[in-house]
């Protein structure tokens, strides 16, 4: 049996826990499949690689939102979505509620200033809301004042979505 990559958040909130375990990349996954899951343990693994690199894979139902704009606390810090799209362009389970939370025009327009992020969307071209939330979450960090750090990535499981 694989071991579970995903961390518990629990009571702390996730800057703190972040900062207790030494780690500076923040991987959040919309999974409805496991797809997303999967790959966001294997950016994890890949990370440790690097000196310096030290990511946290965490289910986004797991955390408080308000906690991603302090993010830049920790230094190097990058925050990565790893996001699939479900059924009509929606979001999965797991990510409707950020999803929603993103949505709120309320939200200060620095919200992310300067805080590094990558997006990766796990789509399939033969549907017509091709990896929309990919799409969708790399804009909305960019207008909420987030700095990408690479092109937003579009996978597609109906070619080598790898």
């Amino acid at each position: 049996m694989a071991k579970k990559e995903t961390e518990e958040v629990g009571g702390d909130d996730i800057i703190s826990k972040m900062k207790a375990k030494g780690r500076n990349i923040l991987v959040l996954y919309g999974s409805q499949t496991g797809t997303a899951e999967d790959f966001s343990a294997g950016l994890a693994r890949e990370a440790h690689r690097y000196e310096k690199m030290k990511a946290m894979v965490v289910d986004p139902e797991e955390i408080e939102y308000e906690d991603l704009g302090r993010l830049s606390e920790i230094p190097n810090s990058v925050l990565v979505f790893l996001v699939a799209t479900y059924g009509e362009g929606d979001p999965t389970d797991n990510t409707q509620t950020i999803y929603d939370w993103l949505q709120d025009e309320e939200h200060d327009e620095s919200l992310f200033e300067g805080q590094k992020f990558a997006v990766f969307g796990l789509g399939n071209k033969t549907y017509e809301f091709y990896n929309a939330m990919g799409i969708y979450f790399d804009k909305r960090l960019v207008e909420l004042g987030g700095e990408r750090i690479v092109d937003l990535g579009l996978g597609d499981d109906d070619a080598n979505i790898e």
